[in-house]
């Protein structure tokens, strides 16, 4: 079975009590035949009247309550040089479980020059010390006129001769004309490498020389206007060289090219948080300059989804939209329905999947299909319906919503991967929250699961080829017997409930399913407290990868229909 990861910060869990039966799947790639189906004793009815699953689980009862800590809220990028931002307070807890958002963090001052390599700032400004004349390895080490700086030593530039120490034209040097040494007499000209009478055509006599004044650093348009020594000729006005202008202190010129205080121009400064990059002011990826300050609008509470677009009182930013992060309520009509084995509907950073990987054994034939509902920031909301038989031990299809690798990185249309928070090392300490609230609707007596399904690799980086080392399940709701591959070996308390832990292998990799121990249809869980679990007891070493968190509906036989209300993956 293969699900996906999601990110996002959880406010408190709550377990409801599930009525219907349970539906459940696997994901594209075999070998996935990690759950069997066997009959159930009959289950004692809940305490609240709920009415026992057919196949004898037993309704469960409301499970309790559990509350995690606010987001801290986070500051805006520092520009380079500047200082550091600071974070955001935490959000408080209510005791309903849910989560106020933190505040959100201050913005860090605006850096310095912000060069990048091979520049140096001077003095405010950025200059490439191995090749800027007037400024020749070290700031304000100015090379003579005549010369030029070529790996961060002054040396004649490129036409001219080191005569005795100076650098000479001897095409036009009345004192060393044709050749160092060659001096004309005082009634002749330096012509071409030649004493003469006069001029050559094209070129004015200035003093004893001969020079092009659209090209002659020396007599640049008329005699005696000498460029500054980090400036050349051309078209008898001095210039700075490709990349550069004269930004700098008396007109002296600077890298424009990587330059966050001249970017492209003179006076062009990029936002805090930005850097110049040829000649173009860019904010790290995934984030936009909003009032001269490069921000998150996915997770930026003053500017979510939109420049200056603040999130009130009880609401964050996720995800690019200002929504309560304790609710699972996301509501809106059928779209994109699909009945076609692997068709997929991108939702945000999720997408959800119609995973048929074992429809081939039914019998007469059958049918899945999905849909979508809704997307507010990262909160969403999909569906699938079904109807398969024959082979009831083995399941047919596990539609589901993916976050995170599902034998690879589904990407958008930029090429950039759906999310970028996974994977994420199992010692991390950080949680990866996800809040689900469903609706299974039978048509007869079915046999399903219906589970969150997470991949475990070696690699920090897995690919299309990489089978996972581990997979991971959660068991939310089950119905008519439907059940996990491998004994239970523990039942540990988890989240305010308690769960059976299986433990088995598929023959390619490790199976873990925590199956509640009464069905539930509302919950918001921590995902890395089942991987710390694993830790603990010695299954699964903190090296590993948790690359993907999936989350839909395992169906063995049977007709009827899993609504997502609402859904989220948070890594916080």
């Amino acid at each position: 079975m293969h699900r996906s990861i999601q990110r996002g910060a959880l406010a408190g869990i709550f377990v409801a009590i599930c009525v219907a039966a349970c539906t459940a799947g696997n994901s594209a790639a075999p070998p996935q035949d990690d759950d069997t189906s066997s009959a159930g004793t009959a289950g004692a009815a809940a305490t609240s009247g709920a009415v026992q699953s057919s196949g004898g689980a037993a309704a469960g009862v409301a499970g309790s309550v559990s509350s995690a800590g606010g987001t801290a809220g986070t500051g805006q990028v520092a520009g380079s040089g500047g200082s550091a931002p600071a974070a955001g307070t935490g959000g408080t807890i209510s005791s309903a479980g849910t989560t106020a958002g933190g505040s959100t963090g201050t913005s860090g001052s605006a850096g310095a020059a912000g060069c990048s390599a091979p520049n140096t700032d001077c003095g405010g400004q950025c200059h490439d010390l191995t090749s800027d004349a007037a400024n020749c390895s070290a700031c304000g080490m100015s090379c003579a006129v005549g010369q030029m700086c070529s790996a961060s030593a002054c040396v004649c530039a490129t036409g001219r001769t080191n005569c005795s120490g100076t650098c000479a034209d001897t095409t036009s040097d009345p004192k060393n004309c044709g050749a160092c040494g060659m001096a004309c007499t005082a009634s002749q000209v330096c012509s071409q490498g030649k004493c003469g009478t006069g001029c050559a055509a094209g070129l004015s006599k200035c003093g004893s020389a001969c020079v092009d004044l659209t090209g002659s650093p020396v007599n640049c348009g008329v005699c005696g206007t000498v460029c500054p020594v980090d400036q050349s000729c051309l078209q008898s006005k001095c210039i700075c060289a490709i990349g550069k202008d004269t930004c700098g202190a008396n007109g002296a010129c600077v890298d424009v090219t990587g330059s966050a205080t001249n970017c492209g121009k003179c006076g062009t400064q990029c936002a805090t948080g930005a850097s110049c990059v040829a000649s173009v002011c860019a904010c790290p990826t995934g984030q936009t300059a909003c009032n001269n300050v490069c921000v998150d609008m996915n997770t930026d509470g003053k500017n979510c989804g939109a420049c200056g677009k603040t999130c009130g009182s009880g609401t964050s930013c996720l995800y690019g939209a200002c929504i309560d992060p304790s609710s699972v309520a996301c509501s809106g009509s059928q779209a994109n329905k699909s009945c076609t084995k692997d068709a997929n509907i991108t939702l945000g950073e999720y997408w959800v999947n119609n995973n048929q990987w074992g429809a081939a054994s039914a019998t007469a034939g059958g049918q899945q299909c999905i849909w979508s509902n809704c997307q507010m920031g990262d909160l969403i909301g999909w569906g699938t319906s079904f109807n398969w038989a024959g082979a009831p031990s083995q399941v047919k299809t596990f539609a589901s919503v993916v976050f995170g690798w599902q034998f690879g990185w589904k990407t958008n249309s930029m090429g950039q991967r759906l999310v970028t928070s996974l994977p994420l090392q199992i010692s991390s300490t950080k949680a990866i929250n996800c809040g689900w609230d469903f609706t299974v609707t039978p048509t007869g007596t079915i046999t399903i699961d219906v589970s969150y399904d997470m991949f475990a690799h070696t690699q920090s980086n897995a690919g299309t080829n990489d089978n996972p080392s581990d997979e991971i399940m959660v068991w939310l709701y089950r119905a008519n017997g439907a059940g996990p591959i491998g004994g239970i070996v523990a039942s540990p308390s988890l989240d305010g409930t308690t769960w059976d832990l299986h433990k088995g292998t598929n023959n390619s990799w490790n199976v873990f399913s925590y199956v509640r121990q009464t069905n539930a249809t509302t919950s918001v869980l921590n995902m890395m407290d089942f991987m710390h679990d694993l830790v603990s007891r010695g299954y699964i070493s903190n090296t590993k990868y948790l690359s993907s968190v999936q989350a839909g509906t395992e169906v063995f036989t049977g007709q009827g229909t899993l609504q997502t209300n609402g859904f989220y993956c948070r890594v916080q």
